[in-house]
């Protein structure tokens, strides 16, 4: 009896695995991505090269920048300026507002009296790079590099005093570049994000996006240094938390998780929001203002967008990822060979 029963078992259980598999496919055929993005057009708000007085030298350029808004209701925007004259060759200025998506915002002049790092047997002066604001509670922090961490802090968003740590350092963990801080709510941890490095299981060095933990904003900072995303641009790292997952925005290419410390699954790319091989806006910031979204980047000044975000079938990413790379790949040889660039494949 049981020799004649094994063949209906093994029928019963291929059925089952049939249906379980079927039933596998329809779910993720059905499954859709709020994906982000343009939905409008860009607009300038602050100039390639502001006027940076003594330290002019014809070829400062605005690069890494925060947006964010103090208690008063105004917007401001603090960018990084390369190429001046100022010791460590970078300098901070500002700029405001009343509304966040008017153009050519007003000047305010340079952010001085911060602390820099120093390196070196000489100990040459670090440049400052990369300031990042965040709000928590009713204090305003502002994160920025200079070979370690630094951070300036504020009740208002508009009077700023160097920060410390929990052991009364100014200086709260040494790191590469381009800090970006967030607060991790649900795990009731805050995470740093920087380009800087890390090393494998077999004690390798390897370069990219990675990130250290703690409690508080100011520490203690954790002394493992996590891998985030190994792959592609590792610079100017934007997480945001929405609809209980979180996008991670390298350069303009966009990568979801459910992990905020891990972007590395081949399937996590569901946009590149220009489209372009050149995306022509760099070290992106995504803000939240009411319902309304925008993204913003620099290229030749500093540019804004609204930004929506669009349901899409996880079929729909699934064969335009390809397609994409295929694009990129062909993007590299014509670059070799100084050829024309192609158009760019449609989301």
């Amino acid at each position: 009896m049981t020799n004649l029963l094994q063949p209906v078992h093994r029928v019963l259980l291929l059925l089952i695995v049939l249906l379980t598999t079927a039933g596998s496919a329809a779910a993720q055929e059905g499954k859709s991505i709020l994906v982000p993005e343009l939905d409008g057009p860009w607009i300038q708000i602050a100039p390639n090269a502001p006027d940076v007085g003594e330290y002019k030298t014809g070829k400062e350029n605005a690069c890494d920048f925060t947006i964010f808004k103090s208690d008063d209701g105004k917007w401001h925007c603090i960018s990084c300026i390369r190429g001046t004259s100022h010791f460590g060759q970078r300098l901070f200025y500002h700029w405001t507002t009343d509304h966040l998506a008017s153009p050519d915002w007003t000047p305010v002049g340079m952010f001085e009296n911060i602390e820099r790092g120093t390196v070196g047997k000489g100990g040459a002066t670090v440049s400052v790079q990369a300031p990042h604001h965040v709000k928590h509670g009713d204090k305003h922090y502002l994160f920025y590099n200079s070979y370690y961490a630094y951070c300036l802090i504020s009740d208002d968003g508009t009077n700023w005093s160097q920060h410390k740590d929990v052991k009364g350092d100014t200086a709260f963990f040494r790191m590469g570049r381009d800090i970006y801080v967030m607060h991790d709510e649900d795990r009731k941890r805050w995470i740093a994000y920087y380009t800087g490095a890390y090393k494998d299981a077999d004690g390798k060095r390897h370069d990219g996006m990675v990130a250290r933990t703690a409690p508080t904003p100011e520490g203690p900072w954790s002394e493992d240094i996590i891998p985030v995303r190994t792959k592609g641009n590792p610079e100017s790292p934007f997480v945001v938390k929405h609809d209980g997952r979180f996008y991670l925005w390298q350069q303009m290419s966009v990568y979801v998780s459910d992990d905020p410390l891990d972007f590395n699954d081949d399937e996590s790319l569901i946009a590149h929001m220009t489209g372009k091989w050149f995306d022509g806006k760099y070290a992106p910031e995504v803000i939240r203002d009411g319902d309304d979204w925008y993204v913003t980047g620099y290229s030749r000044g500093i540019h804004l967008a609204k930004m929506r975000w669009v349901s899409k079938p996880e079929s729909e990413l699934a064969a335009w990822r390809p397609k994409w790379s295929a694009y990129l790949a062909e993007q590299a040889r014509l670059r070799e060979s100084q050829a024309p660039a192609t158009t760019s494949p449609t989301q």
